[in-house]
């Protein structure tokens, strides 16, 4: 995985919840990379409102920072899961998840 310094100077890992057939789920761990946590907020909003979504799918957690070089080695060693940036999903992959 590559993070570029310039996308924000922390990762926080996002889970979003959505309803499938009545019932509350939850996402995999996803990655947004930005230099505080208002942007990475802003950043997931945008994400969830560029697809049309924002009635269907929220933000259930957000993580602490964590420091994106760090956490960049910290995969390479094996040491954290290399969860997929947000960003880098496509609107079909996610619809999928979703089950829409």
């Amino acid at each position: 995985m590559f993070l570029d310094l310039q996308d924000g100077l922390y990762i926080f890992e996002v889970i979003l919840g959505f309803s499938a057939d009545g019932e509350k789920q939850y996402t995999a761990p996803y990655l947004v990379q930005a230099d505080d946590i208002e942007e990475a907020e802003e950043k997931v909003l945008g994400y969830i409102d560029g697809l049309d979504l924002e009635q269907d799918v929220w933000i259930e957690e957000l993580s602490e920072p964590h420091d994106a070089e760090e956490y960049s080695q910290s995969i390479e060693d094996g040491e954290a899961k290399p969860f997929s940036l947000l960003e880098e999903v496509t609107e079909e992959e996610f619809r999928d998840l979703l089950g829409y």
